[in-house]
């Protein structure tokens, strides 16, 4: 069965590819990301729009540092951090970033999923 861990390094391996069905498919069908400097996007639709938006304008390339989880059963939550770059892909500019990530995650069937993703970029 997947751990929660694996969904989360899943989520990422799909965004460091630009892969809009491996990202959107990660999350829970009422999932929902809250990123930093954009409004809350929830629901598959929505989710799907947000990063048809970011991957026609931005390409990542992340590492994943996983610094918690708590499993209590059907739900869990896990903190983590990453480091490396998003690159605007109209100029070339790349840009260092580290951020912190919450995520809370639902079991469902022999997966799981995220229903809730928020992250801020660290200073």
């Amino acid at each position: 069965m997947q751990t929660p861990e694996a969904a989360i390094r899943e989520y990422f391996n799909a965004l460091n590819r630009s892969d809009l069905d491996g990202v959107v498919n990660v999350f829970d069908d009422d999932g929902s990301i809250m990123a930093q400097d954009f409004p809350t996007a929830s629901g598959a639709r929505e989710l799907r729009g947000f990063f048809e938006r970011m991957f026609k304008v931005r390409a990542f390339s992340r590492e994943l540092y996983v610094d918690r989880i708590v499993d209590a059963g059907a739900l869990a939550t896990a903190q983590s951090h990453t480091t490396g770059t998003v690159t605007a892909l109209d100029t070339g500019a790349s840009v260092e970033l580290t951020s912190r990530e919450l995520f809370v995650l639902r079991m469902g069937g022999d997966r799981w999923r995220i229903v809730d993703y928020m992250f801020n970029h660290a200073h």
